[in-house]
């Protein structure tokens, strides 16, 4: 049980300390997009279709819903905040394989169990929201 708390914990350090680019608008609305897109993902392949479940018992407990809206939250506020225009596919594909080896770690820690889900089928939703969705995502905030 020592993930989510690790997790939860190093994410916060790193948010509260990081130089901040993005605006306190950005952050919110950003935090609302990344919340129910985690939420919705979650509930829909995780308790709809029952192919993984959070955390160590069939019983959601409160951290495990800190860890949800948390977490994938908080990684993607950190990429936002460092993604320039310029940067390289390169740092994109970097948070595709952080956010990836997270959940791998979900899963190798017994935090997550998957029930007919394979941690890969995750690495191309990862792909798609860091070198696409989230880039999109900050040109519409910032244009005028």
């Amino acid at each position: 049980m020592w993930y989510p708390y690790t997790l939860i914990g190093v994410f916060l350090l790193i948010l509260i300390c990081m130089p901040k680019k993005l605006t306190l608008k950005e952050i919110y609305f950003s935090t609302g997009i990344l919340g129910f897109g985690t939420w919705l993902g979650d509930v829909l392949v995780g308790d709809v279709f029952k192919a993984f479940q959070i955390g160590p018992s069939p019983v959601t407990s409160p951290i495990d819903y800190i860890y949800v809206a948390f977490v994938p939250a908080a990684i993607g506020l950190i990429y936002l905040n460092f993604l320039t225009e310029n940067k390289s596919y390169v740092y994109r594909c970097i948070f595709a394989l952080i956010a990836f080896l997270l959940e791998w770690g979900a899963v190798a820690t017994g935090y997550m169990v998957n029930k007919g889900w394979n941690t890969w089928y995750s690495l191309p939703i990862y792909v798609f929201v860091f070198l696409f969705f989230f880039p999109w995502h900050l040109k519409f905030m910032r244009r005028d």
